[in-house]
């Protein structure tokens, strides 16, 4: 593989949809799938478990490694976590974004147990931000910011509100210092 340059990306579970706003960037995609043919296309792709990853990689490490909407569909959270680190420069960040089981209006969807909107067959778990924190901490990180994404309502989109609120949240995490 070739070696990255510094400011490199590692956007993990990317296949289903690659991120446009990663295309500027030196970005890797990292994922079970293939490629996709058509749509924005990175600079490298690695078709693999994350498990595997660091071997393949040959201990090429990332600035920025990004897993949107990516930690509720795996069966082991705390591993995947785990697995990423390594893959991670001592001075970058991890950037995640989850769903939120508090925020309206799963919440409300939740409490009518909707089969409708925001309950998906593939994933395996919904975490709480302060689960998430708390997953982060255990698996060798330090959370550095939580941000919400919004509400969304059927009638239109609501783009600022609080995390507990929020249906989606962005957490950004560095590495511990051991």
């Amino acid at each position: 593989m070739a070696s990255y340059a510094a400011g490199n990306v590692l956007d993990v579970g990317y296949a289903a949809m690659p991120n446009p706003h990663l295309l500027h960037l030196n970005c890797t995609g990292l994922d079970l799938l293939p490629p996709p043919d058509t749509g924005p296309h990175y600079a490298a792709y690695l078709q693999a478990d994350v498990a595997e990853a660091g071997n393949l990689l040959q201990g090429e490490q990332f600035s920025t490694i990004v897993a949107g909407e990516f930690l509720e569909h795996m069966e082991n959270p705390y591993q995947l976590l785990r697995d990423l680190r390594p893959l991670l420069r001592d001075d970058g960040r991890l950037v995640l974004s989850t769903p939120n089981p508090l925020g309206f209006p799963v919440l409300f969807m939740e409490a009518t147990r909707s089969p409708s909107f925001f309950y998906s067959a593939d994933h395996t778990y919904l975490f709480s931000p302060r689960w998430v924190e708390r997953m982060l901490d255990r698996t060798g990180y330090v959370l550095a910011a939580t941000r919400p994404v919004g509400i969304w309502l059927p009638w239109g989109y609501v783009p600022w509100s609080p995390v507990t609120l929020s249906y989606q949240v962005i957490y950004v995490a560095e590495k511990a210092v051991n």
